[in-house]
């Protein structure tokens, strides 16, 4: 079961923080466009606020449908 520990918002994106009954660190970020998400094992702290505090990629990428215009 996770439980969310952590909302924080950054200029540049909004990272959720989870941790689960093990002490297993879920991180899901989203910017304007982009999303990320990684697991990190409790010992693991220090990648997972240096993942926390980084902005997702600026590279994405998309579906599109026949018919549908792309995104912009």
């Amino acid at each position: 079961m996770l439980t969310t520990k952590a909302i924080i918002r950054f200029t540049t994106h909004t990272s959720h923080i989870c941790v689960d009954h093990r002490g297993v660190i879920n991180v899901f970020k989203t910017g304007s466009r982009q999303c990320d998400f990684d697991v990190f094992a409790g010992d693991e702290q220090d990648l997972a606020s240096d993942f926390i505090i980084t902005p997702p990629p600026t590279q994405y990428f998309y579906i599109s449908f026949p018919g549908e215009p792309a995104p912009i």
